[in-house]
């Protein structure tokens, strides 16, 4: 029975396998095409991760927050200015929200979420030396008291660090798988956004969306091919989805 259990397996990760060899994928971009958008972008400034939880689900759950030094945004005093972000995904500064507004449960998933993804993108990305990483509180220093806005904090990048990109990951789902690595009861859900704005302008030079939720063999069999028979963890997908976006970039 054991011995059947493993050429059942086989047969099955073979036939994955074989179908994902006639699935379409987003082609990677060439070496040419790398050195020719790196000519264009020779300096890249990464923020850190921020949140949204506009993205998640509930009426009450629609005001997106940044992580804040030390604390979640939330649990900041209501005179305090925190971090957020507007319609186009990019951090800005705005006055204080309400503690209605957001859920404690969902903020503090996504405050581990981000701070894992944060990681994890300057573990990717480190030796590109075309990519410089802010931190919360130089990101804060950049913004004009009288003006905390995407454009001025786009215009500060460009004058006061001389880069001519920004590169923007939100983080709006992180949901730990609930069970082992061979039964769940709930998958591993994950999703974020990356966009790269010009500097000069705030237009959007590249961006991209990884939104995943994995699903069992039986259910879609291209997901075993994809991630392999074992459930992954929130921070399996996370992982997979940043290598994913940073190989599909040619800014990157």
């Amino acid at each position: 029975m054991k011995r059947l259990k493993e050429v059942l397996v086989l047969i099955c990760t073979a036939i994955a396998i074989l179908l994902a060899s006639c699935s379409t994928k987003q082609p990677l971009p060439t070496e040419e095409e790398k050195q020719v958008a790196r000519m264009k972008v020779p300096c890249i400034i990464a923020l850190p991760v921020i949140t949204d939880l506009r993205s998640n689900k509930g009426a009450g759950d629609q005001t997106p927050s940044t992580r804040a030094e030390g604390s979640l945004a939330m649990e900041r005093e209501h005179k305090e200015t925190i971090k957020m972000i507007d319609s186009t995904g990019f951090p800005v500064m705005a006055g204080p929200t309400s503690d209605d507004a957001l859920t404690y449960q969902n903020a503090a998933k996504l405050e581990k979420g981000a701070e894992f993804l944060d990681t994890q993108l300057k573990n990717a990305l480190r030796g590109h030396d075309t990519v410089r990483f802010l931190s919360n509180r130089q990101l804060t220093s950049l913004l004009p008291e009288n003006e905390m806005t995407q454009a001025a904090l786009l215009r500060s990048i460009y004058t006061e660090l001389k880069c001519n990109a920004v590169l923007v990951t939100s983080l709006s789902r992180y949901t730990q798988r609930v069970g082992g690595d061979y039964g769940v009861d709930s998958p591993a859900s994950v999703a974020f956004s990356m966009k790269l704005f010009d500097a000069a302008d705030g237009s959007v030079i590249w961006s991209a969306t990884f939104d995943e939720t994995q699903q069992s063999f039986m259910s879609n069999i291209m997901s075993a091919h994809k991630y392999g028979l074992k459930w992954l963890t929130a921070e399996d997908l996370a992982t997979l989805g940043i290598e994913e976006k940073i190989a599909q970039c040619p800014y990157l």
